[in-house]
């Protein structure tokens, strides 16, 4: 029989999430300059001369995910009993974040019919659209579905919360209880 996960407390948790958030997303950059001077083979020329159709998705995914790390804090502040945004504050700020990013998101979509019509670097729009489609995937995860792992008697579930996205079925995610609160539904 597998063993169960154990669960960390919720201050741990909370902290968890906000200081993982920034750091993967340190880490995404990291990868992604270190992904380009490897894949330019430049020796370094131009290692640090942007590719806007990989970047810019890039910068979305790193806003989005920057904005879930300050979600996590301020529910850390809450639960610590810190000074904190309220539920109803939090709906506010992060409704107009979330159509922020929906156009964000959406004005990639011109950028890669345009990078495909100038023939632009095959590999730089290769990494854009994995970008884009993780920064996309953040976005339902943080304003919609919860898309985090799961786990039972210790294995991890990865197909599972993707057929809970396409069926309807997952739960919302803990940031839009928040924006619904706001918005009085």
């Amino acid at each position: 029989m597998a063993k169960q996960l154990k669960k960390r407390p919720i201050e741990k948790e909370l902290e968890f999430l906000a200081i993982f958030e920034l750091l993967g997303v340190l880490m995404f950059v990291g990868l992604y300059f270190a992904a380009k001077y490897i894949i330019d083979m430049d020796l370094g020329k131009n290692a640090f001369k942007l590719n806007w159709i990989s970047f810019y998705p890039l910068l979305v995914f790193s806003f989005i995910v920057i904005e879930g790390s300050f979600y996590w804090l301020n529910k850390l502040k809450m639960v610590k009993r810190q000074k904190a945004l309220s539920n109803i504050e939090i709906g506010r700020i992060y409704n107009k974040l979330r159509w922020i990013n929906v156009i964000l998101l959406t004005a990639y979509l011109l950028v890669i019919i345009i990078a495909a019509f100038t023939k632009a670097d095959l590999s730089g729009i290769i990494v854009g659209i994995l970008l884009y489609f993780m920064a996309i995937i953040e976005q339902i995860n943080y304003f919609h579905i919860r898309l985090s792992y799961e786990t039972v008697n210790g294995t991890l579930l990865v197909i599972e919360p993707l057929k809970k996205l396409f069926t309807g079925t997952g739960k919302r995610s803990q940031l839009r209880k928040d924006i619904d609160t706001y918005l009085g539904v």
